[in-house]
This record gives C-alpha cells, structure tokens and sequence, in this order.
C-alpha cells in the first residue's frame, strides 16, 4: 500500500508541473518517420500445363476443357518467359476424291460445359525482364498430309476470321493497359514445297520500338454464333480453316488416314 500511494504522489506531482508550468514538447508539430520497403525483381516464366487458356470471346474468364468430341488442345509443358503456350489440332473429318479441287472446313472447338464453341486459337505469353520488347508468331505448313508414303501434295491451309485478344483478370482494366500487337494477319494460306515442309508465315509482329505484346494473348480464328462483337457474319468457327486438296492430287488420292502437322513459333525481336 505504501508503494502504491508514493507512486500515485509523484505522478500527481507530474501532472502538475505539466500543467501549470512549462509544456514537455518542445513544438506541438506533428512529427514523422518513414518506413522503406523493398522488393527483389527476377524474371518470370510463363506457360506450363495448369496455364490457364484464355477465351478470346470473354478475356475475364478462361476456357474450360475441351471435351471427348472436341479437336485436341495442345497445351505446352515447357516453361519460358517468351513461349507459346496453346494450340488446337485441326479436324478436317472424310473427303473423297474428285475431279475438282476438294474442301473441308476444320471442325469448331467444344468444350466440356457443353454450350460454348470457339475457332482454332493459338496462344502465347512474354513476361521478359528489363524492358525487354518485339518479337514475331509465325506458322508453318511442317509436314504436309500423309499417310504412309501417300502425301496430299500442294493441299493448303487457308486460316481467316482471325482476332486478338488480351488476358483480363476479375474484370479489371488489365487487357486496356495491355498494348496489343498492331500487325497481325487475320487472314493467312499455308502450304508445302513439292510435298515438303513450306515457308513459315509472319502472323503476329509486336513492334519492338512501340513495346508492343507484353501479357498474354489469344488468337483465335472464327467466332462462335453468341460473339457480342460480331458484325453480319456471325457463327464462323466452323468455316474459318479450310483444307483444300487440289484437284491434281483429288484425282487419285489413296485411301486412308493423313496426318499435317502446323508449327507455330514465337522468335524474340533482334
């Protein structure tokens, strides 16, 4: 108790001389003092199996799996901080020869929802440190349709109704703050060399000096019937890459099944 009540006494006598004698502080100004905070910045990958593949069609949500009817989605499972991640395989079903130039559209997409289809797409990523930018998509007719020594010689690829469209998260401005590549063709032929491997195309230049392309982007060839943005023709992701087997080569066609395969590649801006 006698503690307490000398400890309560000297307080008192503090409060005291504070009250009625001079003020403790100094200044009544505000005071402050700042806190840094730090961060180490390395380069990123992007690309991997669990990547997400964007629906070029609503960039807020990605797709979901393409179910058992639906053509192949490649999904690439190596890494790299400028990649690309997705293709489709192309399902052209049962030609048959002709005397004329035979055609076959590539079957749409389908997924597991069950509602939704989409046009061929492939898609990519650059996440490249230091202010890294440019770089080209190109396509490329690598092997021409065969089936054992039987090739569909001069058979071309034509690819139309191409878009661009940039990932966006949560709906937030994401894909607005991206700069989406400026030169890209949505419209394109594929074809061989006497039955080899043909030139590789330039599909996608993202301009190195207008640092064009960062994020990831889907291109997808041909719209589904719902698209919001489409104009007249609408319902093109059944219509928008083309088989066509010349008549040279419909003429006697061997039967069977033929296989193509169609390269893509992303090459980084000198």
């Amino acid at each position: 108790m006698k503690t307490r009540k000398i400890y309560s006494t000297a307080l008192l006598a503090i409060l005291g001389v504070s009250t009625l004698g001079a003020p403790l502080l100094a200044s009544a100004e505000a005071t402050k003092l700042t806190s840094k905070g730090s961060v180490t910045v390395e380069e990123g990958t992007a690309g991997g199996k669990d990547t997400p593949t964007i629906d070029a069609e609503d960039p807020t949500k990605p797709l979901p799996e393409p179910d058992k009817d639906s053509p192949k989605e490649n999904k690439n499972e190596d890494t790299g901080s400028l990649v690309i991640e997705r293709t489709t395989d192309l399902n052209f079903g049962e030609i048959k020869t002709s005397a004329n130039d035979v055609e076959a559209f590539a079957a749409p997409m389908k997924f597991e929802s069950g509602a939704k289809t989409r046009g061929a797409y492939v898609q990519w990523a650059d996440v490249r440190a230091g202010g890294t930018y440019g770089y080209t998509v190109t396509a490329q007719l690598s092997k021409q349709f065969t089936s054992g020594e039987n090739v569909l010689k001069g058979s071309t690829l034509d690819f139309s109704n191409g878009m661009i469209a940039a990932q966006s998260q949560d709906n937030d401005k994401t894909a607005a703050q991206k700069t989406l590549p400026s030169d890209s063709k949505t419209a394109f032929t594929l074809t061989d060399k006497e039955g080899e491997a043909g030139d590789a195309v330039t599909v996608v230049t993202a301009d190195q000096k207008k640092k064009e392309g960062k994020g990831r982007f889907m291109m997808e060839f041909g719209q589904s019937k719902d698209y919001n943005a489409q104009g007249e023709d609408k319902a093109t992701d059944d219509k928008s890459v083309k088989l066509t087997v010349p008549a040279a080569t419909a003429t006697d066609m061997v039967k069977g099944d033929y296989e193509a395969e169609v390269t893509w590649k992303i090459v980084a801006a000198e």
